[in-house]
């Protein structure tokens, strides 16, 4: 079951990542396919560390369009730190819960991979 709900986060990360890189993603379209997803469990430990050609993660893209209004730093500016991801965390899981209904299982800040990354190199 595992395996099942990181491949469903998977496929749920490389649609919307592929749609906005053709200019095709919309609120409308990205909380369409969100919908299909809304019974199934995802666990964002499959995700594939995709981003789009402007360098936005899943995250920073559905949240761009779900509130325009919320400050996005590039990734690695100064303005890109741990208060910031925690934010950016937040704002994520509260458009699981509140605008799409789902439930969070395992979710991991995008911006946390980089932090491992730092520390481990």
């Amino acid at each position: 079951m595992t395996k099942q709900k990181r491949t469903a986060y998977a496929a749920f990360e490389k649609t919307i990542i592929d749609l906005y890189d053709q200019e095709l993603l919309t609120l409308n379209r990205l909380d369409l396919v969100a919908a299909r997803y809304r019974w199934i469990p995802l666990d964002s430990a499959g995700t594939q560390h995709r981003v789009t050609r402007d360098g936005k993660d899943l995250y920073q893209v559905c949240i761009e369009l779900v509130d325009p209004s919320f400050p996005m730093p590039a990734r690695g500016s100064a303005e890109d730190h741990e208060e910031y991801w925690e934010r950016e965390l937040k704002k994520w899981e509260d458009i699981l819960r509140w605008r799409w209904d789902w439930h969070a299982y395992g979710v991991i800040s995008p911006s946390s991979w980089q932090n491992d990354d730092e520390r481990a190199a």
